[in-house]
């Protein structure tokens, strides 16, 4: 038995008007293929659903039966479909990003907020996550986006740089005037020479900023740390310099730090967002993204 849809709503609708042509009028269809779907719906039922006459239709029994059923499954459908469609709409103007915690914090923050008065339809999701948990949540689908630097390719993901960022020196507000060149940086030479914090050895903006301060100081020798926003409240207190991304500016407005370019040579780091390969972004995706590319390009 293979009934359709358009078969039970041809079935209610001569159910209801009791006459072929007002039936066939309300679902759209000729009088001739609405008595052929329905023959083709009493042959696979192996039952008469209606007595007919050149005056009249009526329901027999085993119409009759049917009809209750026949109107709740359409009823269920419409219902369904209606929230399907529902749904659908949302996840449209929805989109999920992984970030890690200072981007997450102190970058999307601006976005979202400048989002929801340009775009107020939207809805961006953050999960704010260990840089090491942004692939895997992309490749999952847990998230329609990942967000950050550094990422690798990948046969899983989708790579698009969204800007180049310079690294930039931190330090506690006035510590760093002694070091500044003629127009205002730091020189790799003279932060040689101050006590710098840094990040894990493992850890890849670490290893961009120790080539190039090679023969930098011996990693036992410079208080170590994980966090970006730990590193620039040790900075704040004096306790050393630290060499970070660009990015960090914006949490660097709420610290008593200054913040300087580093060169010659001028050292940039590429800012991502990947996509699982195949997958098919949802439109909401796009105004974040071109807000995002805004944010940053304050910081470059």
């Amino acid at each position: 038995m293979n009934l359709s849809l358009r078969q039970l709503e041809a079935f209610v609708a001569i159910a209801r008007w009791r006459n072929l042509t007002r039936a066939a009028d309300q679902i759209h269809i000729t009088q001739a293929g609405l008595s052929l779907m329905l023959r083709d719906m009493e042959t696979q039922l192996d039952c008469r659903l209606f007595e007919r006459t050149t005056r009249s239709v009526s329901l027999t029994e085993g119409g009759a039966r049917l009809l209750p059923l026949a109107e709740r499954t359409l009823r269920d459908f419409r219902e369904v479909s209606g929230q399907l469609g529902k749904l659908t709409a949302e996840a449209a103007r929805t989109v999920s990003v992984a970030a890690t915690p200072l981007v997450a914090a102190d970058v999307l923050p601006q976005v979202c907020g400048e989002l929801a008065h340009s775009h107020p339809q939207l809805r961006v999701v953050v999960k704010d996550v260990d840089r090491r948990q942004i692939q895997p949540l992309v490749d999952s689908g847990e998230v329609d986006l990942g967000l950050g630097i550094l990422f690798r390719p990948s046969p899983t993901t989708v790579r698009e740089r969204l800007l180049r960022l310079p690294l930039v020196c931190v330090g506690a507000r006035g510590s760093l005037q002694p070091l500044l060149g003629a127009r205002g940086t730091l020189s790799w030479a003279a932060l040689r020479k101050v006590r710098l914090l840094a990040l894990p050895p493992g850890n890849a903006i670490q290893q961009i900023v120790d080539a190039q301060l090679a023969p930098a100081a011996p990693a036992e020798d410079r208080p170590t740390f994980a966090n970006l926003h730990t590193v620039i409240a040790m900075a704040e207190a004096g306790l050393g310099v630290a060499v970070l991304p660009a990015f960090v500016r914006g949490t660097c407005e709420r610290h008593a730090v200054d913040v300087h370019r580093i060169g010659p040579p001028a050292v940039s780091i590429e800012f991502f967002s990947i996509a699982r390969r195949g997958s098919v972004l949802t439109p909401a995706a796009v105004p974040l993204l071109a807000a995002l590319k805004a944010r940053l390009a304050r910081f470059a």
